[in-house]
């Protein structure tokens, strides 16, 4: 857990603050919280489990021939560690952030770089740019070459945004509004993500919950977010995690500091190092799990009801959106609608002719898009915006009169770069 990328950070009073937080604030007892919600054995998550495994397995038995395991982060100011080293007030610090604690944690234990995390994390956006990047292929070019293995939507924050319209109005029911908000961005993220391999096993998708407060008055808003992802994680047998379980009661009814900021959604860098021990925590309970079951499965010859009335190797399966027009009289009929729908798809894409096992890394361009970014500060931002218009004017004739890009690097939600 030492962050050797800070090395102010590296002296006896961390690595005792670090001790004491593991071995007294947050035993095994209180870090099984993070556990919200596990694939199970009738889900075609399994196969993302099984892949994950192979990929471990292959790494550590012959690393120089077989690539780490790739995670992909998506997230807000949070997620990128805006706030998170003390003194400093940068808008991004991927050092600090949890997701580089993560890959810290999970190689520094096994002594090799088992992981690799890609933390694409944009400021002020939400579940909704999440989705269109992993739509879209929107990835770093190494990792769109084979796409990653591990998708990790970490918006909690974002999408816990009371809407700016209800936000001021004392009549509002924002409980409820955040509750279907966050149902609905989380929801567009996860049919994204499990149909973006087409023919192949989808990633792994996790859900991450490490949002404490505060953007509103009502403690139970600001549980919106949790319980939209506990139904969500339910319907489609996801992943899902939660930090905010793990020191809610630590955090809200003691106030103490340590894991929450009670004026900000940002937090110091022992709430990022919670998470990442949250994350840890949460995926060897994943993987213990998923062993079980696999050894029950081997053993005993079980196999679910529900697989069987599943298509076997078709990945491309999803069951009707949950939303509050599905009826339960109208469930069973709208589930074999989408297994018809599934079975189309895997015939009109050729996937009875593709292997899709997990060798099949051939490169492949799974981009609807001539090209296709997301504009943001350290990213994509304004001389890359301008060069490519540029570009585009002069190839179409097309000339570019009067638009410029424009910088609005205020903090949060004005953290935007513009083409106007």
């Amino acid at each position: 857990s030492k962050n050797s990328l800070i090395p102010d950070l590296l002296n006896n009073e961390e690595d005792q603050r670090l001790y004491s937080l593991l071995f007294k604030t947050l035993p095994a007892s209180r870090m099984r919280r993070a556990v919200q919600h596990t694939p199970s054995t009738s889900s075609s998550q399994r196969a993302s489990v099984r892949h994950i495994f192979r990929v471990i397995q292959r790494r550590l038995h012959d690393p120089e021939n077989n690539p780490p395991l790739r995670i992909a982060v998506f997230g807000g100011s949070v997620t990128i560690g805006r706030g998170c080293e003390a003194g400093k007030r940068a808008m991004q610090n991927y050092n600090c952030a949890w997701p580089m604690r993560l890959q810290l944690l999970i190689n520094q234990f096994f002594d090799m770089d088992l992981v690799k995390v890609y933390n694409l994390g944009v400021g002020g956006t939400n579940s909704g740019v999440a989705s269109n990047m992993v739509k879209y292929w929107m990835y770093p070019t190494e990792l769109a070459k084979v796409g990653p293995d591990v998708v990790v939507n970490s918006y909690s924050t974002n999408d816990s945004l009371p809407p700016w319209d209800l936000k001021d109005d004392p009549n509002a029911d924002l409980v409820t509004a955040v509750l279907d908000q966050a149902r609905d961005g989380l929801q567009q993220f996860i049919r994204a993500a499990l149909t973006s391999n087409r023919c192949k096993v989808p990633p792994l998708v996790v859900h991450m919950d490490d949002y404490l407060g505060p953007q509103q008055d009502s403690l139970l808003g600001d549980m919106s977010y949790n319980t939209a992802m506990l139904q969500l994680a339910k319907w489609y047998d996801t992943f899902a995690i939660s930090y905010g379980e793990v020191v809610r009661d630590i955090a809200w009814l003691l106030g103490d500091s340590t894991f929450s900021n009670k004026k900000d959604v940002h937090f110091s860098n022992w709430a990022h190092q919670t998470i990442a021990w949250s994350f840890g925590f949460a995926s060897l309970e994943l993987l213990s799990t998923f062993c079980d079951d696999e050894f029950a499965r081997a053993v005993y010859n079980f196999t679910s009801t529900a697989e069987h009335n599943m298509i076997p190797n078709n990945h491309l399966y999803l069951p009707p959106p949950l939303t509050r027009e599905l009826l339960r009289k109208d469930v069973e009929e709208k589930h074999a609608e989408a297994l018809i729908s599934a079975q189309e798809s895997y015939v009109a894409m050729g996937c009875s002719n593709k292997t899709a096992g997990d060798d099949d890394n051939e490169l492949e361009d799974r981009s609807p898009c001539i090209v296709s970014w997301i504009a943001t500060p350290g990213g994509y931002g304004a001389p890359q915006i301008s060069h490519f218009m540029d570009r585009h004017s002069k190839n179409s004739g097309v000339p570019i009169r009067g638009w410029k890009t424009e910088n609005q690097l205020a903090e949060g939600w004005g953290n935007k770069i513009g083409w106007v």
